[in-house]
């Protein structure tokens, strides 16, 4: 069995409801935008989302800041050049000594200087990071990780509570790093459902893979394996089988066995999914249990 771990938190969840407060807030989110165990020595592009839940009206500029965080072990020497929906204005260039085949851990921390990614308003926002190593000899990655941090400023819910819920989509994952895919397990949240007594809200998953790192993605889950439906494991450190019920039991698996890229979306809902609450869960991490 092995584990796929995805830390980020939800834009617009995972925080208390607010009495009555007039300034501006200011929030931290970290999202999980690349993952790969094979080497990477080639331009890349992944594509992430960025999900802000928050209420941003009347909020002059409110992302404060991006930064992405990369790290990993490399072995040659060169360069590494960031860029964000490829756009040259985004772009920087990293230099790593040339350390032979002596394999060297590294961090690069590259921040969007350029104001690239700035939504003024809450929703879900696509974007694609541009990761190009090159230069002589070359630069060969190992267990890259590439997370994004982003900073912005609110204005605060009022009483009335929080919204129904919040949607984010992952990353892409590589499972076996060849063609011949995965059989995918389970998935599980940690973290803490929401209110005074930790038992409000609801944490749901749709799981989605291919044989292609494109797609197509398409988004099932629950008894019925349908878009409309979705795995809920109920509290944290549950993990829910990645199956359907009865004439469905067979469903997901068919749709996603021997598929070797998969991502999940979760939905973080404050109260039943269907009404608003006045608390909500908060997710600090999502594994993925799969097998060769």
């Amino acid at each position: 069995m092995k584990i796929i771990r995805s830390l980020f938190f939800i834009l617009g969840f995972g925080i208390m409801a607010y009495s009555a407060i007039a300034a501006d807030q200011v929030k931290t989110t970290e999202t999980m935008v690349a993952d790969s165990d094979i080497a990477v020595s080639t331009n890349q592009s992944y594509p992430f989302t960025l999900y802000i839940g928050d209420d941003l009206t009347g909020v002059t500029n409110p992302i404060k800041s991006i930064h992405f965080t990369t790290s990993g072990v490399y072995t040659g020497g060169g360069t590494i050049t960031f860029m964000i929906d490829g756009d040259g204005a985004t772009s920087k260039t990293f230099t790593l000594p040339n350390v032979g085949a002596t394999p060297t851990p590294f961090e690069i921390d590259y921040k969007d200087s350029s104001n690239k990614i700035n939504p003024s308003s809450a929703g879900s926002y696509s974007y694609s990071l541009n990761f190009n190593p090159s230069g002589v000899p070359g630069v060969t990655i190992y267990g890259l990780g590439i997370k994004m941090s982003e900073t912005h400023r609110y204005k605060p819910p009022s009483c009335a509570g929080m919204p129904i819920y919040g949607d984010l989509i992952s990353a892409i994952f590589d499972s076996t790093g060849s063609a011949d895919g995965a059989g995918y397990n389970s998935v599980m949240w940690k973290g803490v459902l929401g209110g005074p007594g930790l038992n409000q809200g609801h944490v749901r998953f749709q799981f989605a893979a291919a044989d292609d790192s494109a797609g197509p993605w398409t988004y099932i889950g629950g008894a019925t394996c349908s878009s409309g439906d979705w795995f809920d494991p109920g509290a944290s450190d549950t993990a829910v089988e990645l199956l359907g019920t009865g004439i469905n039991a067979e469903t997901c698996r068919l749709a996603w066995n021997n598929k070797r890229y998969f991502r999940y979306k979760i939905r973080i809902c404050s109260d039943d999914c269907v009404v608003a609450g006045t608390y909500t869960p908060t997710v600090d991490d999502v594994i993925v249990s799969w097998a060769p």
